[in-house]
């Protein structure tokens, strides 16, 4: 008998990474031994006239005595993290499962597949349909986030192919539009409504520049993908992806299936009110956390209701849902740790004065673009946007003000660098498996999303610069 040879293929470089967790429990390790090598120190603390939080007082630094953190402290970190961040991790857990309810009735994904169906049969220009779906998909990602475009992204590539472009184009389209929503969105709860809640802001504030600026990174990627799409139109030996059996990606169209039911409305306006509900609260009636946490149990326990679930079926949904977070929200806790470590051992105000020495050397703008760098940076080892603010923000949000940045601008700062690099990054699980599904191999897409990145990198300098210039 022949024997059945077992095929090993060899992991790519990037998937034997170690998993965010073991990342950022190093990350906990090397800073307790940090505190013991590292001058501890502080700064002067200041609550100024009309602030609600602490600021910190440049030029009063001052080595305080040594607090070395041991094993034990290592230890209590974690869950002292995830006491310290549970605002937020109930928020994730919460809205989550308020849109697995929202999900699950089948009302957005039907609705999105009516329209990508009448997208696709149309007779409108290429370019038009381009920048149509890339708008849709960006403003979906705006309020889901970046995983509705998983199961849209057959589709969206079905109609790229209909019109004679190729996988790159209905890529640029659903995951180009949803990354750029998630990215630019001003209503981002991991990333953004994280880093509002470290620097003690209102959450999701400043919503008027952000809003301008995700029009603006959604207007340059339909610019990208068209002129990709012309350039390939006019010569098809350029496209990216050519040789690539694309045969099982063609949708007929009595496969589609999708429609809206009388129901289905009903959600879908349960879901646009949830979305109002938030941007005005928070936008005019300083809602934090907690109260967004409140919208989105009523929202989803709304949207269930109005589609005919009894409360146990909802109930369950909310359990499932609040379960498929869960790894997310522990990421938030865990690396909370890592603050909690650097300041029980006195050495965070120590790294925040040994960075901005060298940066009070330059302009604030060219330093809001050094933090947007250095947190893109460090974005690729921890994928998790809210873990990465906590991992992060304690030491850019004090280091922000020490060289003449506000506060806002900082934030924005951060956002840029915590979710731009997400087109190329392979540490991004949504956009690897975006990827899988269009057939796309990681090599091949990379000469189109590193255009994406630094196009959008330049766009949002441009907005670092108009905020400083209005005083944001």
């Amino acid at each position: 008998m022949m024997k059945e040879e077992a095929v090993v293929q060899k992991k790519k470089w990037y998937e034997r990474m170690p998993h965010s967790y073991v990342i950022l429990f190093m990350l906990i390790v090397i800073s307790a031994v940090l505190t013991w090598v590292l001058p501890a120190g502080s700064f002067e603390r200041t609550i100024p006239e009309g602030a609600t939080r602490e600021y910190v007082v440049p030029g009063t630094y001052t080595q305080v005595d040594q607090t070395g953190v041991g094993v034990f402290g290592v230890l209590k970190a974690i869950p002292k993290g995830m006491d310290g961040a549970c605002t937020i991790i109930f928020m994730i857990m919460i809205s989550t499962a308020a849109f697995h309810v929202i999900r699950s009735t089948g009302a957005l994904d039907n609705g999105i597949g009516v329209i990508m169906k009448k997208v696709k049969t149309s007779k409108i220009p290429g370019n038009v349909v381009i920048c149509t779906v890339t708008f849709l998909f960006s403003l979906l990602g705006v309020i889901v986030g970046p995983e509705i475009q998983l199961p849209f992204a057959v589709l969206g590539i079905s109609i790229a192919l209909s019109l004679g472009y190729d996988t790159i184009v209905g890529l640029g389209m659903v995951a180009g539009g949803g990354f750029t929503g998630f990215a630019f969105g001003p209503i981002n709860a991991a990333v953004l409504g994280s880093a509002h809640a470290i620097m003690g802001m209102e959450t999701f504030s400043g919503q008027g520049l952000r809003w301008l600026l995700w029009l603006a990174a959604t207007i340059t990627v339909c610019i990208i993908t068209c002129l990709y799409a012309r350039k390939i139109t006019k010569n098809p030996e350029k496209s990216l992806v050519k040789g690539i059996d694309t045969s099982s990606l063609q949708i007929e169209e009595k496969e589609e299936g999708y429609e809206v039911t009388g129901k289905h409305k009903l959600v879908l306006a349960v879901l646009i009110l949830l979305m109002a509900t938030i941007i005005v609260g928070a936008s005019k009636f300083g809602w934090y956390l907690t109260e967004m946490t409140a919208v989105f149990l009523v929202g989803g326990i709304a949207a269930g209701l109005v589609y005919g679930y009894k409360i146990n079926k909802i109930i369950d949904l909310f359990i499932q849902g609040a379960a498929s977070a869960a790894s997310v929200a522990l990421i938030v806790g865990i690396a909370r740790g890592i603050q909690v470590v650097l300041e029980e051992g006195h050495i965070l105000d120590t790294i925040i004065n040994a960075l901005s020495s060298p940066l009070q050397a330059f302009n604030p703008l060219v330093g809001a673009i050094f933090i947007s760098i250095i947190v893109g940076i460090i974005h690729f080892f921890i994928p998790s946007g809210s873990g990465l603010a906590y991992a992060t923000m304690p030491i850019i949000g004090p280091l922000g003000e020490l060289i003449g940045i506000s506060p806002q601008t900082t934030v924005l700062a951060f956002q840029i660098g915590a979710t731009v690099p997400n087109f190329i990054f392979p540490t991004i699980g949504a956009f690897m498996a975006v990827l899988g599904l269009a057939k796309v191999p990681l090599g091949k897409w990379m000469s189109f999303g590193l255009k994406l990145v630094a196009a959008l990198y330049v766009v949002s300098w441009i907005f670092i610069a108009i905020a400083f210039a209005i005083g944001y």
